[in-house]
């Protein structure tokens, strides 16, 4: 029976509820930010921005017919005392259209996803679904992602204003450098800045409205930035190590192996009843208890473990076949987080491993709902912080760098050998290292540094044999080595051991920052505040209509 509401002390109905609203705030933050910020990078980059002409076929059906007179002189929206004109929020749609485009065709190149926008079509001639999944169109959609990133900017940009910020020199000459792209392509077009920009965002948009919108752009998100940082910065350590003493486990890591004995779901048979269902399928799942438990008794040592369920994987399997079995069947979990093995073998499951009393080499039998789980302690629960490492990557001269063979792999080999030992014949130091990466490394990112990689966390997804040399318990400050990854090998220098740089200090401390930033964000664009979005939806869907008549006839020329 789950435990009585009331039952809980004061503190802990607090610690669940910040826990609840922590994890939500970093969720929304984390989606924000990447929205916004993406948005930005956009804006900037001239290549990046497929034109809506240049999307659907190709410049030259025709300019806007004004200059967009009725688009300059009428407002399409109010963010608190200041008015959007048309022409502005035709920017805001035409950049939400332009964005998603970008989007869909980089996830399509590059990893093979489908957003579901199609640019052979008009946004109002497809449909989406909005944050509370319902139908909607790719227009309607627009518009409101447009209405909200209008706000986005102008609060912060006025906000940008009240703090006294101002633009440096150099985000004054990329915003000089950006216009003149604009410019350059315009001409290689037979274009006017002016008739470009109108025809790329709208009528009334001019050279003057583009400049002073990436003005605002450029000052809204450094004021953004900022607020983040220094709401990070406030969050103490006394609140950070509080947090993390009643939490540890959400924030540490344990090493695991553990084997997942699933129970077969039993449908009824003909006539059967709903009880005597329950006792089948409950007399099914024992057995597979008990064949979970016979190799659980059975379990010395890791190997042991790997054993046996080696052995009840082939017990079906003709002798000599299992014999050439070498597989390892269990899964091994190298700085798994709590979430992951609640995720991996249930909740129960998960706090018996990250219990403070847990120690290497302890084990248990787990029983779910859909199966019992043997989980192996191969290192109790630990927090973990950065190291600053060196390589130098010799690369293989692979004619098929799919399928490297082994006379490519020992060619590099020896290159990477050669390499070494001249080095450790010599003074050995982390100076000569460096020298040698400058001389030597293919690693064309770390060149620069000389091979340094600072910082890095196991939660960052680097290569295996990297980050288990990397991470190994036993390294210390001028250890160094040879591995091999599917690029090449590393001649690996372990520069040292952040101890101060704890995980958990930096998850604990974004978290909370995120809280605070978005209780910020929240206050800053609530519908009874200083930047209260208003919405003159006549000329709101004026915008968006005139948008989706230009793409359909953009698309009618190009056909």
């Amino acid at each position: 029976m789950a435990k009585n509401e009331t039952t809980k002390s004061k503190a802990e109905i607090y610690r669940e509820e910040r826990k609840a609203r922590i994890a939500k705030a970093a969720k929304q933050n984390a989606k924000s930010i990447e929205k916004r910020t993406t948005f930005a990078k956009i804006a900037k980059k001239v290549v990046a921005i497929a034109l809506v002409v240049a999307i659907v076929g190709g410049i030259g059906w025709a300019l806007i017919d004004n200059l967009g007179v009725v688009e300059k002189y009428t407002t399409a929206l109010t963010v608190g005392d200041t008015k959007v004109s048309t022409a502005e929020f035709n920017y805001y749609y035409s950049m939400q259209y332009q964005q998603t485009a970008y989007m869909q065709d980089y996830y399509q190149q590059n990893m093979g996803y489908n957003m579901g926008f199609d640019t052979t079509k008009a946004p109002d001639e497809q449909k989406t679904k909005d944050a509370d999944g319902n139908e909607i169109t790719w227009a309607d959609q627009f518009k409101v992602a447009a209405a909200e990133q209008a706000q986005f900017i102008i609060a912060n940009y006025n906000e940008a204003v009240k703090a006294g910020l101002t633009l440096a020199e150099d985000e004054k000459k990329e915003i000089d450098e950006t216009i003149e792209s604009y410019r350059t392509n315009a001409a290689k077009n037979n274009y006017s800045l002016n008739a470009y920009l109108r025809d790329s965002f709208g009528g009334g948009f001019t050279e003057k409205v583009f400049r002073n919108q990436l003005e605002m752009e450029t000052l809204a998100q450094n004021f953004y930035n900022n607020k983040q940082s220094e709401l990070l910065t406030a969050v103490t350590d006394e609140e950070i190590k509080a947090e993390y003493d009643a939490n540890a486990k959400e924030y540490n890591y344990a090493d695991v192996t553990y084997y997942t004995f699933a129970f077969a779901t039993l449908t009824a048979n003909e006539g059967e009843t709903e009880d005597a269902l329950k006792a089948r399928q409950k007399a099914e799942n024992d057995k597979v208890i008990a064949e979970a438990k016979a190799i659980f008794d059975g379990i010395t040592d890791r190997e042991s473990f790997v054993t046996a369920v080696r052995a009840y994987k082939n017990k079906n399997v003709e002798a000599e076949k299992a014999a050439k079995d070498t597989a390892d069947y269990t899964t091994k979990s190298k700085a798994a987080s709590y979430s992951s093995l609640v995720t991996a073998v249930s909740e129960k499951g998960a706090d018996w491993a990250f219990d403070a009393a847990r120690k290497a080499g302890e084990k248990n039998l787990v029983t779910g709902e859909k199966a019992a789980y043997i989980i192996f302690i191969d290192k109790a629960s630990y927090s973990m912080n950065s190291v600053d490492v060196r390589h130098c990557l010799i690369e293989f001269e692979a004619k098929d760098e799919n399928n490297v063979t082994n006379e490519e792999k020992q060619k590099a080999y020896n290159k990477a050998k050669t390499i070494y030992d001249e080095w450790l014949a010599g003074e050995k130091t982390e100076e000569t290292f460096k020298k040698m990466v400058t001389d030597n490394t293919a690693d064309e990112g770390s060149k620069e540094t000389q091979g340094l990689y600072e910082g890095i966390r196991i939660s960052d997804n680097y290569v295996e044999a990297f980050e288990n040399w990397s991470f190994d318990d036993a390294r210390k400050a001028g250890d160094s080595g040879i591995i091999e990854t599917e690029y090449g090998y590393h001649i690996m220098y372990f520069v040292k051991d952040n101890t101060e740089d704890l995980d958990w200090k930096n998850t604990i401390r974004t978290n909370m920052g995120s809280e605070d930033f978005t209780a910020f964000n929240d206050s800053l664009i609530a519908e009874d505040g200083s930047y209260a979005l208003t919405k003159n939806e006549k000329w709101v869907n004026y915008t968006s209509n005139e948008f989706c008549d230009r793409i359909k006839k953009n698309l009618a020329y190009s056909a």
